[in-house]
């Protein structure tokens, strides 16, 4: 049966709750709630208003995705010169920390992969939320019994959103939610940038179309040196008539509402699902399909399995073993009368052996007497081939394979190379990411060692170079014996 989907959406003005329920070809909207904060806005209250009214209405049910205020995290672009998930994961981190306005240890990320730069690098629209806001959620919805599966920026389900309006191309969607306005665009069918912004208080009928058309055309100059020829532009709480204007005639695009997109879902009744709940469907879709690395729930944050998804785990795993058992008695009761047999032609087959290999042996001695002699001849070959082996990995050797690794074109600087019995370390620096994974390489091919790991890389824009450190273990021939 399909899993639900509830995305609650926690912001200082509203919150928002969308469940979405069916088959994946034909999921639809099962429940609507929103309610008014007031004046308790802090994190744990919003999430406490949040899982009350989920409770009252009664959509609490289903897997759960946190929608958070993209107006509290801070976006950047960062651009790697690779573009597996992993290598991105692990220097994602000191890569944005120069640039944050909190320290990092206090803070959780996400990223998307945008479509900027193709491969082999990666330009990665990287977000930071503070950890104590996020944390101060996520032990609110627990006490209620209601712990989200992921969490994600509203502008990650506004984005999820023009991907399903408009998988292809160029698309730019413009939301005006309150007090705040979102850009979302989108190139190549891939996100491209978002932006949160408040809306001036100022701002009167007459100024509010010029605002939204300059911070919209702002938005595609920051991507494009000019508005795509097949550029969709998309409207949600926007959709009167001198905003739309204005936007038309600042993009040269005609302006379409996403309520009126035939893709855009409706509700029980056939009317259109209203468009300011348009990042909670985001969200709830990317809840369905996998938020991937938009995810803040990561690492430490990663959420405990469900309880019933725990009893149904340990139930089909008692049931496997029990099955397993039953597998292992029925062959044992089998074969169990064929073990004499069995082994009585072992030992035949054994004392040929024997005889064969050593025919020198003492006559008159038993079968175990002979094994016994055999494995203490195979203790003395196996000391000596130890002792030679010994012999050959000495510290001369290790930092010889070693220099040869590091290469003498300049490209790597060793600062420090510590040794001991069992590895070496190294902290070196590098032109680039690159170049550490070419050394990491060189060394993991010498036969002195058995394995080779990057214990850290970052990068230093000052210096231009990457800064890591490289942790090697001894193999069959490198003890580090001088």
């Amino acid at each position: 049966m399909p899993t639900a989907i509830l995305a609650m959406l926690c912001r200082a003005d509203t919150v928002r709750l969308l469940r979405l329920g069916g088959p994946r070809g034909g999921a639809h909207i099962t429940g609507l709630a929103e309610a008014s904060p007031g004046d308790e806005t802090s994190p744990a209250a919003l999430a406490a208003l949040c899982a009350r009214t989920a409770l009252a209405e009664g959509l609490a049910e289903g897997r759960l995705i946190l929608g958070l205020d993209g107006n509290a995290a801070y976006l950047r672009r960062l651009r790697f010169p690779f573009t597996g998930r992993a290598k991105i994961d692990l220097v994602l981190g000191p890569e944005l920390e120069p640039h944050l306005p909190f320290p990092l240890s206090e803070t959780a990320l996400s990223w998307a992969r945008t479509s900027l730069e193709p491969p082999p690098a990666a330009v990665a629209l990287a977000a930071a939320y503070p950890l104590g806001a996020l944390t101060a959620m996520l032990e609110t919805l627990s006490g209620h019994l209601l712990a989200p599966s992921a969490a994600c920026l509203d502008l990650a389900g506004l984005d999820a959103v023009l991907g399903r309006l408009y998988p292809d191309g160029a698309s730019l969607l413009v939301c005006r939610d309150g007090a705040r306005a979102s850009c979302v665009c989108r190139l190549a069918g891939g996100p491209a940038i978002w932006r949160t912004l408040a809306v001036p208080p100022a701002a009167d009928a007459a100024s509010l179309p010029g605002f939204l058309a300059r911070e919209a055309m702002l938005t595609v100059s920051a991507v494009a040196t000019r508005p795509p020829r097949d550029l969709r532009l998309v409207l949600a709480g926007t959709d009167d008539a001198p905003t739309r204007a204005a936007l038309e005639a600042a993009l040269s695009v005609p302006a379409q509402p996403v309520a009126e997109l035939p893709a855009w879902p409706r509700l029980a009744d056939g009317t259109p699902l209203p468009d300011r709940f348009a990042a909670a469907y985001g969200l709830a879709l990317l809840g369905r399909d996998g938020a991937g690395s938009m995810n803040f729930l990561r690492g430490a944050l990663t959420p405990a399995m469900a309880p019933g998804l725990r009893r149904r785990g340990l139930a089909l795993a008692g049931g496997s073993l029990a099955a397993l058992a039953a597998c292992a008695v029925l062959g044992l009761f089998v074969t169990y009368h064929r073990l004499d047999t069995a082994i009585a032609a072992a030992q035949a087959r054994t004392a040929a052996l024997v005889e064969a290999v050593a025919p020198d042996a003492a006559p008159g001695l038993t079968l175990s007497q002979k094994l016994s002699v055999l494995r203490g001849r195979l203790a003395t070959m196996e000391e000596a081939a130890r002792g030679r082996a010994a012999a050959s990995g000495t510290t001369i050797e290790i930092l010889a394979a070693i220099h040869k690794a590091l290469g003498a074109d300049n490209r790597v600087r060793a600062r420090r190379i510590a040794l001991d019995d069992q590895h070496a370390t190294i902290d070196a620096t590098a032109d680039d990411y690159n170049t550490v994974d070419e050394v990491k390489r060189r060394l993991a091919a010498t036969p002195l060692f058995s394995d080779v790991e990057i214990k850290g890389a970052k990068n230093n824009p000052e210096k231009k170079q990457v800064e890591f450190q490289l942790d090697i273990r001894f193999g069959r021939g490198g003890t580090g014996a001088s």
